[in-house]
C-alpha cells in the first residue's frame, strides 16, 4: 500500500553535534521523524525527512537551517522481509518508472519507504 506524501529536504552546515542540535530542535517542538536519511556534499549536510507535521518541522528547523523545503515522495507500507523491497522496486522498473532517491524505517513487521520517483502518482497506485 502506497500514497503521496510530503518529505523535507534541509540543508545545513556541516558541523560536528549538528543532527544532535536538528533532533532536538524537532522533539522539542513535538516533531516526529518517521523515516529520515542523511549525507553530506561539501560543506553541507543533507537530511530528508518524513515527519508527521512538516510545516512545524520547517518552521522549528529554520535558525539552523540554510534551507528548508518540502517536496513530494512516495510513501509505500510494506512488510519487513526479505525480498520485499525487490518486489516493489521490480514493479516500478516493470512500469517504467525510475526511482531517484529511497530511504526507509522498519520496525517489527512493518517498514516505511519513502521514494522519489519520475512519476510518483503513478508509483503511488501501482505499489
Amino acid at each position: 500500500m502506497a500514497e503521496l506524501g510530503k518529505q523535507l529536504h534541509v540543508e545545513v552546515a556541516d558541523e560536528v553535534g549538528k543532527m544532535a542540535q536538528l533532533t532536538k530542535v524537532l522533539a522539542e517542538a513535538g516533531v516526529n521523524i518517521r523515516a529520515a536519511v542523511a549525507w553530506v556534499e561539501g560543506a553541507n549536510g543533507h537530511m530528508r525527512l518524513v515527519t508527521d507535521d512538516n510545516e512545524k518541522a520547517c518552521d522549528a528547523l529554520g535558525p539552523l537551517a540554510t534551507a528548508c523545503a518540502i517536496g513530494d515522495v512516495v510513501m509505500a507500507s510494506m512488510p519487513n522481509e526479505i525480498g520485499a523491497l525487490n518486489s516493489a522496486s521490480q514493479k516500478l522498473s516493470d512500469a517504467g518508472i525510475g526511482i531517484k532517491l529511497i530511504y526507509a524505517s522498519a520496525s517489527g513487521g512493518e517498514c516505511l519507504v519513502a521514494l522519489d520517483t519520475t512519476d510518483n502518482a503513478k508509483a503511488a497506485e501501482i505499489l
